[in-house]
């Protein structure tokens, strides 16, 4: 398994590839919908979707069968797009109850089975989380309730923590915790209380254990990086770019040229071959391939997976060959071969998870438990049970939904997750994105905040761009409704004139509607106002053309020729490439809180189906797609061949009021140039690949002027209020102003 010396001749490069390519076929409707998935291996997923376009039933049809069964049925949505009830195909349903006020998950329920209830502080972090559906159990003079609670420090770092871990047989480390019976020996589930001290800088400096086996887990910084190790790790090192070198004592870890993780060696043997697990990553950088080698007295043992859409094909040294299939929440376990006694070909197993995607319980097509797993804060398995160890090999998927793999580290796309360490093993590849520290694993505050790829999340900052006469107060109250729904985020207003944004913040304090003035009081003195020539000041320090661009910026905002929606434009990216976070239009209304907004190709848009829209685009700073359309648009406005007529670029000449004709029309050449059409171009062409670049849907709204009023009889929440008359989703056009012939137009 070497990484082949590849030769230069193409005909002897292609005789080193595998013969059988492995393919994988999607079916759209008419609207861009994925209808029909078919693996690599031929197996079939039908998705179906409501008339507003959310998935409602999956089915599944194995290869080789004429009947389909469905996985997951009836799924319901709130107003904001959240999972509110779906049903699986063994009857169970799922059921989850989120705050009106503020989209928070409340309660997530599973049919006696498990039915999770949280509590939060008024920022959002979880300050409690029970389990209803669990009995209290009684050991060793103590009540064993099924409730965790949380306590943070003013960074909202998590400093304490108590739950239930298994007695005997407990792991604080790599390894699991040992396998208990189902339903587990209440002799065997006891208390812990575990607390945590940081650095400046966010590193885990202590970590105390306070149950059945009370230790405590010192880390050591380097003083000159937030490079660390605990005191159980003995000659740990790390290269010169960040990347650990040991994982325990007599495993080495070994990475490539794109600092992605290579191989771990799990057994070191001095005189003969060590085992060791080797990854595989794909162009993107994600793994496709993993491959265990384990050495015998006679032998070499293989094992590998391949990961692929929709399915995975495990193989193994003595004849098993298993796909299995995901969709949704169920992995199907089909066996082409090798099947081993003690569960049924073609199981079934539904995942059942908690806030935050980490699998709590496994249920089989009647509904029977399969395995329980409860974790640490961090992610650690505090314990687990299974019905027969047989089944519970197969279970790979446990915290946060990721993959767990040998060595205990968990596998989250672009990183390695130590979980016994708190921790990466690596520095974030989209480097200082969020902060300095680049191995701190979710600001210390696991219960809160995810990580679906393991880079640091878009930075919590929200840009707004204004120019022209007063900003109208449902524009300003759409800006102070998003901070009233995430609080964790800085709000800037960036515009030429402050006063147009203070004179309307003035009228809404004084208003004689008591929701207006409680947004303008809550959260008026939270916006930061800038001007505009600020922000290309700041530009400028990392963006060597930022000259350029704020002449442009300029001559498209000022002038009779001006051209307020390009402004818009660049003015947005200019934003988010200085500072990164999110950018909306002030008619975007945001009506609940925004999950953490992952950019792994250093960029969000909002995207539905073929349709683009830059109403609404998200990045972290310095992000080179970003830069890329910087230079895209400077290049349009000047050197362009494609933007010339009659030796004139259009951009400066050509924009008129008339309709025009082709690209040279007045509305084309700003959708082209600085607007979504140049956005479109720079995406993926296929409309799947497209889906990793898109912002979450279910919070965007549009005003329609065709929703009826308000019965004012009705008692209603301040979400209903400041976005009734909006509809779901972006409709991109912008709002052309009218104009006197012969004049241009400008765009609100």
């Amino acid at each position: 398994m070497e990484i082949p010396d590849w030769p230069q001749p193409e005909d002897e490069r292609d005789a080193l590839l595998e013969g059988n390519p492995l393919e994988t076929q999607w079916t759209f409707n008419a609207v861009s919908e994925a209808i029909k998935q078919t693996d690599a291996m031929n197996h079939q997923q039908h998705f179906r979707q409501t008339v507003a376009g959310q998935l409602k039933a999956v089915d599944l049809k194995l290869a080789g069968t004429v009947q389909s069964q469905t996985l997951v049925s009836d799924i319901h949505y709130n107003a904001f797009d959240q999972i509110e009830q779906e049903t699986a195909d063994n009857g169970v349903i799922s059921r989850s109850l989120y705050d009106p006020q503020d989209g928070r998950l409340m309660e997530r329920s599973t049919e006696r089975l498990q039915h999770l209830k949280y509590i939060y502080d008024p920022v959002g972090n979880i300050l409690q989380i029970e389990d209803a559906a669990q009995p209290i159990r009684f050991f060793a003079n103590q009540r064993i309730e099924p409730i965790s609670h949380y306590r943070y420090d003013t960074l909202y770092q998590l400093i304490e923590a108590t739950g239930r871990e298994v007695s005997t047989g407990a792991s604080h480390g790599p390894a699991l915790p040992d396998l208990q019976n189902l339903p587990p020996d209440p002799n065997q589930i006891s208390h812990y209380t575990q607390s945590y001290d940081y650095d400046a800088a966010g590193n885990l400096l202590k970590m105390r254990h306070v149950g059945a086996q009370s230790f405590t887990r010192t880390m050591h910084v380097a003083p000159d990086s937030n490079r660390s190790f605990s005191d159980d790790q003995t000659g740990v090192d790390f290269d010169a770019n960040g990347n650990l070198l040991q994982l325990i004592r007599g495993q080495a870890l070994e990475w490539d040229l794109r600092n992605q993780l290579q191989q771990i060696t799990t057994v070191t043997r001095a005189t003969e071959a060590s085992d060791h697990e080797r990854y595989i990553y794909d162009g993107q950088g994600q793994r496709c391939r993993k491959i265990n080698s384990a050495q015998t007295s006679s032998r070499t043992l293989n094992n590998e997976v391949r990961y692929l859409p929709g399915v995975e094909i495990r193989t193994t040294a003595d004849g098993e060959i298993l796909h299995v299939i995901t969709a949704k929440n169920a992995r199907v376990l089909h066996w082409q071969a090798g099947q081993p006694g003690g569960i049924a070909n073609d199981q079934i197993r539904y995942h059942i998870s908690d806030h935050l995607g980490s699998s709590t319980l496994e249920l089989d097509q009647q509904g029977s438990l399969i395995s329980q797993e409860s974790y640490y804060p961090f992610g650690g398995t505090s314990w687990w049970a299974g019905r027969n160890a047989v089944e519970a090999k197969y279970k790979t998927v446990r915290y946060s939904g990721k993959e767990r793999d040998i060595s205990g580290l968990y596998y989250y796309g672009f990183r390695y997750y130590a979980p016994w360490l708190q921790r990466w093993i690596n520095p974030d590849p989209a480097g200082d994105v969020d902060d300095l520290n680049l191995f701190e694993a979710l600001h210390n505050n696991p219960l809160t905040n995810i990580d679906p790829e393991g880079n640091k999340p878009v930075p919590a900052i929200a840009h707004y761009f204004w120019e022209g006469s007063d900003i109208p107060e449902s524009y300003l109250q759409n800006i102070l409704m998003f901070k009233e729904f995430n609080p964790e985020y800085a709000i800037n207003v960036w515009t030429s004139k402050p006063t147009q944004i203070l004179n309307t913040l003035t009228a809404l304090e004084e208003s004689l509607e008591p929701a207006k003035r409680h947004l303008a009081y809550a959260h008026g003195d939270a916006l930061m106002i800038g001007e505009t020539h600020d922000l290309f000041k700041e530009l400028a320090v990392v963006y060597p053309q930022a000259n350029k661009l704020e002449s442009l910026f300029a001559r498209e905002s000022t002038g009779p020729f001006k051209n307020l929606a390009s402004a818009s434009d660049i003015a947005e990216l200019a934003a988010v490439y200085a500072k990164g976070g999110l950018y909306t239009d002030v008619d975007v209304a945001i009506g609940m809180p925004l999950e953490t907004l992952e950019a792994p190709h250093d960029f969000l848009a909002h995207i539905e189906g073929p349709r683009v829209s830059n109403a609404a685009i998200a990045a972290p700073p310095r992000s080179e797609f970003v830069k890329s359309l910087l230079d895209n648009i400077i290049e349009l406005y000047t050197t362009s061949p494609s933007m010339l007529i009659d030796n004139e670029n259009a951009g400066w000449a050509k924009k008129r009021s008339t309709e025009g004709s082709g690209l040279f029309s007045r509305l084309k050449l700003t959708m082209h140039m600085t607007g979504p059409s140049m956005i479109s171009g720079a995406l993926p062409a296929s409309l799947q690949n497209r889906e990793s670049y898109a912002l979450p849907k279910g919070g965007f709204f549009y005003r329609d002027g065709s929703t009826p009023a308000f019965s004012l009889n009705n008692p209603r929440t301040l979400t209903q209020i400041f976005t009734h008359g909006y509809t779901r989703g972006l409709n991109g056009e912008g709002n052309w102003s009218k104009i006197r012939p012969g004049r241009r137009a400008s765009v609100a």
